[in-house]
Protein backbone atom coordinates (compact mmCIF):
# COMPACT_ATOMS: atom_id res chain seq x y z
CA UNK A 1 0.00 0.00 0.00
CA UNK A 2 0.85 3.56 -0.50
CA UNK A 3 1.55 6.36 2.25
CA UNK A 4 -1.00 9.21 2.44
CA UNK A 5 -0.19 12.64 1.70
CA UNK A 6 -0.26 12.86 5.07
CA UNK A 7 2.29 10.20 6.47
CA UNK A 8 4.92 11.51 3.52
CA UNK A 9 4.48 15.05 5.13
CA UNK A 10 5.25 13.81 8.24
CA UNK A 11 7.90 12.13 7.69
CA UNK A 12 9.53 14.85 5.89
CA UNK A 13 9.11 17.27 8.75
CA UNK A 14 11.51 14.62 10.73
CA UNK A 15 14.09 14.94 8.26
CA UNK A 16 17.26 17.25 9.76
CA UNK A 17 19.92 18.73 7.13
CA UNK A 18 23.46 18.99 7.30
CA UNK A 19 24.98 21.15 10.18
CA UNK A 20 27.91 23.97 9.57
CA UNK A 21 30.40 21.49 11.24
CA UNK A 22 30.01 18.55 9.05
CA UNK A 23 29.74 20.94 6.13
CA UNK A 24 32.92 22.24 6.98
CA UNK A 25 34.41 18.82 7.39
CA UNK A 26 33.50 17.77 3.94
CA UNK A 27 34.66 20.90 2.30
CA UNK A 28 37.95 20.64 4.65
CA UNK A 29 38.05 16.50 3.20
CA UNK A 30 37.38 17.13 -0.36
CA UNK A 31 39.93 19.54 -0.48
CA UNK A 32 42.55 17.63 0.80
CA UNK A 33 41.90 14.98 -1.13
CA UNK A 34 41.75 17.19 -4.65
CA UNK A 35 45.49 19.06 -3.24
CA UNK A 36 46.72 15.76 -2.49
CA UNK A 37 45.47 14.68 -6.58
CA UNK A 38 47.17 17.62 -8.07
CA UNK A 39 50.06 17.30 -6.26
CA UNK A 40 50.50 13.64 -7.30
CA UNK A 41 49.39 14.87 -10.86
CA UNK A 42 51.97 17.44 -10.88
CA UNK A 43 54.78 15.10 -9.77
CA UNK A 44 54.25 12.70 -12.28
CA UNK A 45 54.07 15.19 -14.85
CA UNK A 46 57.29 16.78 -13.65
CA UNK A 47 58.82 13.07 -13.75
CA UNK A 48 57.57 12.32 -17.24
CA UNK A 49 59.11 15.65 -18.60
CA UNK A 50 62.51 14.67 -16.67
CA UNK A 51 62.92 11.82 -18.50
CA UNK A 52 61.65 12.71 -21.35
CA UNK A 53 64.57 15.04 -20.96
CA UNK A 54 67.42 12.34 -20.45
CA UNK A 55 66.06 10.29 -23.73
CA UNK A 56 66.20 13.25 -25.77
CA UNK A 57 69.46 14.35 -24.93
CA UNK A 58 71.07 10.47 -25.45
CA UNK A 59 69.12 10.85 -28.78
CA UNK A 60 71.13 13.85 -29.71
CA UNK A 61 74.49 12.24 -28.86
CA UNK A 62 73.46 8.92 -30.49
CA UNK A 63 72.88 10.61 -33.54
CA UNK A 64 76.45 12.27 -33.54
CA UNK A 65 78.34 9.35 -32.95
CA UNK A 66 76.20 7.56 -35.82
CA UNK A 67 77.48 10.51 -37.86
CA UNK A 68 81.20 9.59 -36.86
CA UNK A 69 80.73 6.31 -37.66
CA UNK A 70 79.19 6.62 -40.97
CA UNK A 71 80.98 9.56 -42.34
CA UNK A 72 79.85 11.52 -45.11
CA UNK A 73 82.38 14.07 -46.49
CA UNK A 74 80.59 16.71 -47.56
CA UNK A 75 83.36 18.95 -49.53
CA UNK A 76 82.49 19.98 -53.12
CA UNK A 77 85.37 19.83 -55.89
CA UNK A 78 88.00 22.44 -55.85
CA UNK A 79 86.67 23.17 -52.10
CA UNK A 80 89.63 24.61 -49.90
CA UNK A 81 89.88 22.56 -46.36
CA UNK A 82 87.51 24.68 -43.99
CA UNK A 83 90.87 25.39 -41.75
CA UNK A 84 93.24 25.69 -44.00
CA UNK A 85 92.58 27.96 -47.27
CA UNK A 86 95.53 27.63 -49.19
CA UNK A 87 94.88 23.74 -49.75
CA UNK A 88 92.78 22.53 -52.93
CA UNK A 89 91.50 19.31 -53.98
CA UNK A 90 90.18 17.45 -57.13
CA UNK A 91 87.12 15.07 -55.78
CA UNK A 92 88.19 11.79 -54.85
CA UNK A 93 91.84 13.00 -54.29
CA UNK A 94 90.92 14.94 -51.34
CA UNK A 95 93.79 14.76 -47.78
CA UNK A 96 91.46 16.48 -46.23
CA UNK A 97 88.49 14.52 -44.49
CA UNK A 98 85.51 14.80 -42.18
CA UNK A 99 86.81 12.39 -38.95
CA UNK A 100 84.35 13.40 -36.09
CA UNK A 101 82.18 15.67 -34.09
CA UNK A 102 83.11 17.96 -31.72
CA UNK A 103 80.41 18.92 -29.22
CA UNK A 104 80.47 21.83 -26.96
CA UNK A 105 78.06 23.80 -24.49
CA UNK A 106 77.33 27.48 -25.26
CA UNK A 107 78.95 30.55 -23.27
CA UNK A 108 75.65 31.13 -21.05
CA UNK A 109 76.29 33.76 -18.48
CA UNK A 110 72.28 34.02 -17.94
CA UNK A 111 72.28 31.54 -15.36
CA UNK A 112 71.26 28.60 -17.83
CA UNK A 113 74.35 27.03 -18.67
CA UNK A 114 74.95 23.83 -19.48
CA UNK A 115 71.74 23.75 -21.50
CA UNK A 116 72.47 24.64 -25.20
CA UNK A 117 75.11 22.73 -27.64
CA UNK A 118 76.40 23.84 -30.73
CA UNK A 119 78.09 21.23 -32.95
CA UNK A 120 80.99 21.35 -35.07
CA UNK A 121 82.59 18.83 -37.56
CA UNK A 122 86.17 18.02 -37.30
CA UNK A 123 88.13 17.69 -40.38
CA UNK A 124 91.79 16.15 -40.35
CA UNK A 125 94.10 16.97 -43.10
CA UNK A 126 97.07 14.61 -44.25
CA UNK A 127 100.37 16.56 -45.27
CA UNK A 128 103.73 14.45 -46.34
CA UNK A 129 102.45 11.89 -43.76
CA UNK A 130 101.52 14.60 -41.01
CA UNK A 131 97.88 14.44 -39.85
CA UNK A 132 96.24 18.44 -38.70
CA UNK A 133 93.35 18.73 -37.54
CA UNK A 134 90.70 21.63 -37.44
CA UNK A 135 86.68 22.56 -37.25
CA UNK A 136 84.10 23.63 -39.67
CA UNK A 137 81.16 25.77 -39.02
CA UNK A 138 78.58 24.78 -36.45
CA UNK A 139 76.06 22.53 -38.29
CA UNK A 140 73.98 21.73 -35.59
CA UNK A 141 72.58 23.22 -32.15
CA UNK A 142 70.43 21.79 -29.36
CA UNK A 143 68.65 22.60 -26.68
CA UNK A 144 68.30 20.09 -23.28
CA UNK A 145 64.04 20.07 -22.84
CA UNK A 146 62.03 21.47 -19.79
CA UNK A 147 64.72 23.40 -18.64
CA UNK A 148 66.64 20.49 -17.36
CA UNK A 149 71.02 20.75 -17.70
CA UNK A 150 73.88 19.20 -18.28
CA UNK A 151 77.41 18.51 -16.58
CA UNK A 152 79.88 15.98 -16.17
CA UNK A 153 80.16 14.07 -13.90
CA UNK A 154 82.74 14.41 -10.97
CA UNK A 155 83.12 17.71 -12.00
CA UNK A 156 81.43 21.85 -11.24
CA UNK A 157 81.16 23.30 -13.72
CA UNK A 158 78.77 22.74 -16.56
CA UNK A 159 80.94 23.97 -19.31
CA UNK A 160 81.10 20.43 -21.96
CA UNK A 161 83.24 19.97 -24.50
CA UNK A 162 82.96 16.21 -26.04
CA UNK A 163 85.00 14.82 -29.14
CA UNK A 164 83.81 11.91 -31.01
CA UNK A 165 86.95 11.32 -33.55
CA UNK A 166 88.12 8.40 -36.22
CA UNK A 167 91.58 8.17 -36.17
CA UNK A 168 92.02 8.40 -40.01
CA UNK A 169 95.35 6.82 -39.36
CA UNK A 170 93.99 2.98 -37.69
CA UNK A 171 90.22 4.12 -37.84
CA UNK A 172 89.93 3.54 -34.17
CA UNK A 173 86.84 5.66 -32.59
CA UNK A 174 87.97 7.70 -29.69
CA UNK A 175 85.62 9.82 -27.18
CA UNK A 176 87.23 12.68 -24.98
CA UNK A 177 85.53 15.04 -22.59
CA UNK A 178 86.63 18.46 -20.96
CA UNK A 179 85.71 21.11 -18.80
CA UNK A 180 87.10 23.85 -21.39
CA UNK A 181 86.47 25.20 -24.42
CA UNK A 182 88.53 24.46 -27.54
CA UNK A 183 88.74 26.62 -30.84
CA UNK A 184 92.15 24.55 -31.42
CA UNK A 185 90.80 21.26 -31.64
CA UNK A 186 94.07 19.72 -32.31
CA UNK A 187 94.94 20.79 -28.55
CA UNK A 188 92.23 18.39 -27.10
CA UNK A 189 92.63 15.43 -29.57
CA UNK A 190 96.67 15.96 -28.61
CA UNK A 191 95.99 14.98 -25.11
CA UNK A 192 97.18 12.15 -23.19
CA UNK A 193 94.50 9.50 -23.72
CA UNK A 194 94.83 6.76 -20.97
CA UNK A 195 92.59 3.58 -20.55
CA UNK A 196 89.48 4.19 -22.52
CA UNK A 197 86.91 5.33 -19.63
CA UNK A 198 82.95 5.75 -19.93
CA UNK A 199 82.08 9.30 -20.15
CA UNK A 200 78.68 10.19 -17.95
CA UNK A 201 76.57 13.28 -18.57
CA UNK A 202 74.37 14.07 -15.40
CA UNK A 203 70.95 15.64 -16.19
CA UNK A 204 69.29 17.58 -13.26
CA UNK A 205 66.91 20.43 -13.03
CA UNK A 206 66.72 23.02 -10.21
CA UNK A 207 64.74 20.31 -8.06
CA UNK A 208 65.69 17.13 -7.67
CA UNK A 209 63.14 14.31 -7.92
CA UNK A 210 62.74 11.63 -5.20
CA UNK A 211 65.24 8.42 -6.89
CA UNK A 212 65.26 10.23 -9.82
CA UNK A 213 68.43 10.92 -10.98
CA UNK A 214 69.38 9.86 -14.70
CA UNK A 215 72.85 10.20 -16.73
CA UNK A 216 73.86 9.57 -20.77
CA UNK A 217 76.70 7.04 -20.57
CA UNK A 218 78.83 6.83 -23.63
CA UNK A 219 80.85 3.31 -23.61
CA UNK A 220 84.24 3.58 -23.33
CA UNK A 221 84.90 0.91 -26.29
CA UNK A 222 81.87 1.11 -28.59
CA UNK A 223 81.51 0.81 -32.08
CA UNK A 224 77.95 1.49 -32.80
CA UNK A 225 75.15 4.06 -31.97
CA UNK A 226 74.37 1.57 -28.62
CA UNK A 227 77.69 3.24 -27.44
CA UNK A 228 74.95 5.75 -25.44
CA UNK A 229 72.49 4.79 -22.73
CA UNK A 230 70.45 5.62 -20.17
CA UNK A 231 70.84 4.44 -16.77
CA UNK A 232 70.84 5.97 -13.18
CA UNK A 233 73.71 8.17 -11.86
CA UNK A 234 76.10 8.01 -10.31
CA UNK A 235 77.47 9.30 -7.11
CA UNK A 236 79.44 11.70 -9.75
CA UNK A 237 76.41 13.37 -10.25
CA UNK A 238 75.69 14.31 -6.65
CA UNK A 239 74.80 17.84 -5.54
CA UNK A 240 77.14 20.34 -5.36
Amino acid sequence: CFDSPYAIIRRMQHKHGFTIIEVVLFLAISGGLAVMLLAGTSAAIQRQQYRDSVESFANFLSTQYSRVISVENDRNSDATCPFLSTVTTKRGQSSCVIVGRYIVTTDDSSGNAGRTYEVYPVYALNSTDVWSYGLGDVDTTYEVNWGTRTRLANQVSETISLLMYRNPENGTITIRSSEARYTDISELIGLPSGAPVSQEICVYDSGWLPGERRSVFIGARASSSDAVTVNNATDGCADV
